[in-house]
């Protein structure tokens, strides 16, 4: 017996430490959130490579409100007069005008196409932030869970090692034994998929963030309490003002629109002033001198084809950005029952649910070493602390990925803060 109760108290010594443990990995470093998010935003080469887009496009704009340049024609020849010959020579210059304001209609349309850029990197940089801190509670949780399985197999380990000191000379006893060996399978593997799911989640982070290939760091995460209920009316019109598909579409219709000005404008013909002087000698040195305006006819149809086409598009932007705001309508409403319903369960599932759970398996196992409490009791009190464990973590990460679909559509900058009170 001495060899059995000293087995139960060393289990006993190692149960209180189970629930802070970690996954044997290297940890050279902890984060905070703020830092995580703060290093995938740094040098993010997305967010570089569209602010440069953006830069072009602005560029762009500005060149093409750029009126066109002075053209020159120079000739040169000879002129004869009965028996005369002598040089002849002739130069014109003309400037066009571009009076009908088509160079401010093409800027203000690159205007647009930069100011689309500009909305998708605002919105590329809220993803980055909301995937960031998707992942790093994905991460956290995982990363318990793990630590979790690794303590409950130490502790069956020692309670295997126990019963097979015992000698098994009624029923009772070989079931409790099997029992105990088929717990250790079915932890080997949760504790498979548990370590596969920890180390998948630190992958996806290092899509973001350079961290080093075999050091597993700790990541603090906000807990998430379920105590902010989001008003629909006040959210979903957030939603329909800042979602950005919204926006680029809102700025798709004005350039549809611009479009059909410069159609229409398109079919007119602009106005050049030129200049020309020549001089010929035959005899006698004769200079001529002119100024005028030119103006080419328009076309006979005034590019009527290509207003209506410029028509047809608006028409389609419009439709776009109807057919956009009603699924927008439809799918946020179901994004904020969704996210009530893990508010709820995370209100349900606090943080002091951890160290009650830790504070019932050390009670079981106290009782257990004492012999006040059987073995199948024991296992059952295991299985449902595991439950609960379980239960309590899938729920921040649940209600973490809720929150990051709601504040992608309403493009929340300030998430990170935000989390805390939540």
């Amino acid at each position: 017996m001495s060899r059995a109760f000293a087995l139960i108290a060393l289990l006993a010594a190692f149960a209180p430490r189970t629930f802070a443990q970690q996954p044997s990995q290297p940890a050279d470093e902890r984060f905070t959130l703020p830092k995580l998010v703060g290093l995938a935003l740094q040098n993010n080469q997305l967010l570089s490579s569209q602010d440069a887009r953006a830069a072009g496009e602005r560029l762009a704009a500005t060149q093409a409100r750029v009126w066109p340049g002075l053209g020159l024609d120079f000739s040169a020849g000879r002129r004869r007069v009965a028996d005369l010959s002598g040089s002849r020579y002739e130069l014109s210059l003309a400037q066009p005008l571009p009076l009908t304001g088509k160079p401010g209609l093409r800027g203000k349309l690159l205007d647009l196409e930069a100011d689309s850029s500009a909305v998708r990197r605002g919105a590329s940089e809220v993803f980055v932030t909301l995937d960031v801190v998707r992942l790093a509670y994905e991460y956290a949780v995982n990363r318990r869970k793990a630590a979790f399985v690794e303590a409950r197999q130490k502790r069956f380990d020692l309670i295997r090692e126990y019963l097979s000191g015992r000698p098994f000379a009624t029923p009772q006893r070989k079931a409790e034994s099997h029992i105990v060996q088929n717990k250790l399978k079915i932890l080997a593997t949760d504790a498979i998929q548990s370590q596969a799911g920890f180390k998948a989640s630190f992958e996806k982070l290092k899509v973001y963030i350079p961290l080093a290939p075999a050091a597993y760091p700790d990541i603090e995460v906000p807990w998430l309490s379920g105590a902010n209920n989001l008003e629909e009316k006040e959210w979903l019109a957030k939603a329909l003002e800042k979602e950005p598909n919204l926006r680029i579409q809102r700025l798709g219709v004005e350039g549809a629109e611009l479009e059909r000005s410069l159609a229409a404008k398109d079919g007119l013909p602009d106005p050049s002033v030129t200049a020309s002087y020549d001089q010929a000698t035959a005899g006698d040195t004769e200079k001529n001198f002119g100024l005028g305006l030119s103006l080419s006819l328009p076309s006979w149809n005034r590019n009527r084809s290509g207003i209506k086409s410029a028509e047809q598009r608006t028409l389609a932007a419009k439709r776009l950005l109807e057919f956009e705001e009603r699924r927008l309508k439809a799918e946020f409403p179901r994004a904020l029952v969704e996210y009530d319903a893990a508010r709820q369960s995370a209100a349900k599932y606090p943080e002091a649910m951890l160290r009650e759970v830790e504070l019932q398996l050390k009670e079981a196992e106290e009782g257990f070493r004492k012999g006040q409490l059987d073995l199948l009791t024991f296992l059952e009190l295991d299985n449902s602390a595991a439950e609960a464990f379980g239960r309590v973590l899938d729920a921040q990460a649940d209600l973490a990925s809720k929150l990051t679909e709601i504040f992608t559509a309403t493009q929340e900058h300030d998430a990170v803060t935000l989390l805390g009170s939540f």
